[in-house]
């Protein structure tokens, strides 16, 4: 049995952290964290296509990351 690896980029680091900080046990799920962080890799991509700011972007895009936590 192969285990599924964190895929690194700032949104994954981003949620890992935050829920290992508020004590959430999906800290140490790869296959949350790499769900949740591509989505939001996602919004921030298509933000930015239509014309959002790099901030507004990041804010869709972190709205997304941390949406039912």
């Amino acid at each position: 049995m192969s285990k599924i690896r964190i895929e690194f980029s700032y949104f994954s680091l981003y949620l890992k952290g935050h829920l290992q900080d508020i004590g959430d046990s999906r800290a140490d799920d790869a296959e949350f964290i790499n769900e949740y962080s591509e989505r939001a890799e996602v919004e921030w991509e298509e933000c930015r296509r239509n014309g959002l700011t790099v901030d507004q972007a990041q804010e869709r895009a972190m709205s997304v990351l941390t949406s039912g936590l």
